[in-house]
């Protein structure tokens, strides 16, 4: 958690770097996943300590902890993924053309894929969260809450 906490800390100072970002909260939304389900999301396998069950992941403190760290995560990403980029600051023009290919086109379709990507930011993370979490703790992470976030933005 230090690690995603330090992430979403320091990505404000920084201009939007969609491609990075979202491969290391993609790798960070998997990790918390795994943990909060005791065994790899993707492939099934137990984790190493958690041979016990479930009771050997995180406490119910940890997993309060998570789901603040991971709303806040979510709303800071639409407001630093909604920002225009300027020029020289990490993102060249000549990066966003490519060669014999209108860049107004690419811009539309790497737009759209960005906006699905703000809307996926520790999808899995939240759904594990809702089943664990439930409504005692007034959390209920549902699909429709999901495609909400993404006509919202968020």
């Amino acid at each position: 958690m230090n690690i995603a906490l330090s992430f979403s800390t320091y990505l404000p100072a920084f201009p939007p770097s969609p491609k990075a970002s979202f491969a290391l909260l993609r790798k960070l939304d998997h990790a918390f996943a795994s943990l909060l389900k005791g065994e790899d999301s993707i492939t099934g396998e137990i984790l190493p300590g958690f041979s016990g069950g479930k009771k050997a992941g995180m406490s119910k403190t940890d997993m309060v902890r998570c789901k603040s760290l991971v709303e806040a995560t979510r709303v800071s990403i639409v407001d630093i993924m909604s920002q225009d980029p300027e020029p020289g600051q990490g993102i060249e023009e000549s990066d966003l053309e490519t060669e014999g290919e209108d860049s107004s086109a690419w811009d539309s379709v790497e737009d759209d894929k960005y906006q699905m990507d703000v809307a996926r930011v520790y999808e899995q993370t939240i759904m594990q969260l809702g089943e664990l979490l439930g409504n005692d703790e007034g959390y209920e992470a549902r699909p429709e809450m999901i495609s909400a976030g993404l006509q919202c933005g968020i």
